[in-house]
């Protein structure tokens, strides 16, 4: 359990490094946390498509730390557990049964995010501008929540939701916000008068509640 909390504080330490690197431009207000009642509330609407999530890879093995990851070798990196594998597969069903279309599935090149899309959405399209971004200079980290922010305010096509799948580091370079838990997803609607600024955190344990 101590090295559990040694490894969480780790991995804090460094998204305070990145998130101090943040502008006040990059900084929106965090949106409001919905409650089971209002996401059930909001299905109308998804099901109609023109959203954006994104979603915090679902939880790891915090005993397996990525301090030296290799991309395409999933042994160098913290995985997901059994918990957050079950996660991303809930909150796919919770989107089949409840029929919220999905178009574009964007994913870190990171194994954990991957396979958080793979096991939840069926498919992955790898985004390297996506790569964990306490990895990364300050430079890339700049360009690459750019091309975040822009993703973000991309219309999905019609009738479909776009749906992309990272890490809080990355959320936290773009927008200044730290989405609470893993798996957690932060909506977006891309629209002409505030693109891609967040309009709900959708907190995982929510989605069990759209399968009973």
């Amino acid at each position: 359990m101590k090295s559990l909390l040694i490894g969480k504080l780790a991995i804090v330490a460094c998204l305070l490094g990145v998130y101090a690197d943040a502008t006040a431009a990059d900084v929106a207000a965090k949106p409001p946390t919905l409650s089971a009642p209002q996401l059930k509330a909001l299905l109308p609407k998804l099901q109609t498509g023109g959203y954006v999530f994104f979603f915090r890879h679902a939880a790891t093995d915090m005993f397996q730390l990525d301090d030296h990851p290799t991309i395409g070798d999933c042994t160098t990196q913290r995985p997901l557990s059994d918990e957050g594998r079950a996660q991303a597969r809930m909150i796919g069903k919770a989107f089949h049964k409840q029929k919220i279309p999905v178009g574009v599935v964007l994913s870190s090149p990171f194994c954990r995010c991957v396979e958080t899309a793979q096991l939840a959405f069926g498919r992955a399209a790898v985004d390297d501008s996506l790569f964990f971004a306490t990895r990364l200079s300050a430079g890339e980290r700049k360009a690459n929540a750019e091309k975040l922010r822009k993703n973000i305010a991309r219309h999905p096509d019609a009738g479909s939701n776009t749906v992309i799948v990272a890490h809080n580091a990355n959320m936290m370079e773009a927008y200044g916000i730290w989405p609470n838990e893993e798996g957690d997803a932060l909506l977006f609607k891309p629209d002409s008068n505030s693109p891609g600024q967040p309009i709900a955190e959708i907190p995982v344990g929510l989605w069990q509640g759209l399968i009973k």
